[in-house]
């Protein structure tokens, strides 16, 4: 039973749009077109999407998933693939996770400071003393 685009995006929850848009980065491909020029879609587009949407809840993004998915047509099985770019993602998380941290820390320390100077010498224009305060050394006494 072909599927219309519109259908197609609806039993995934998408959009036309993002259809399209995975149209254009090679993860979907319609099966033919209506007499009309409608784009359809056959069972193999459904199949796709259903693991584009698992692999985006795992975390994996729409490159690394392009990259499986055309490791599939060349007649590799994913789950080699899946688990590389499993890890490769971990790998990305952790990394943020890291520099989140680091952030989180350093807003800490401003906000610390702002606190115990709620009135700061301002002069009203484009600095502030809370995110370059005129001691350096301030922050770090608070």
């Amino acid at each position: 039973m072909p599927y219309t685009i519109g259908e197609l995006a609806r039993a995934f929850g998408l959009s036309p749009d993002a259809l399209r848009y995975y149209e254009r980065l090679g993860l979907l491909a319609p099966s033919g077109r209506s007499p009309g020029g409608v784009r359809l879609y056959g069972e193999e587009a459904f199949r796709r999407l259903r693991f584009i949407k698992e692999a985006q809840a795992a975390g994996l993004k729409l490159e690394d998933i392009a990259w499986i998915l055309r490791a599939v047509e060349e007649g590799h099985p994913p789950c080699r693939h899946v688990r590389e770019a499993l890890a490769k993602r971990l790998a990305e998380v952790r990394r943020r996770l890291r520099e989140l941290q680091a952030l989180e820390a350093a807003l800490a320390e401003r906000l610390a400071y702002a606190e115990a100077h709620p009135d700061p010498a301002c002069d009203g224009r484009d600095r502030c003393v809370y995110l370059d305060p005129l001691d350096p050394g301030a922050r770090s006494r608070v």
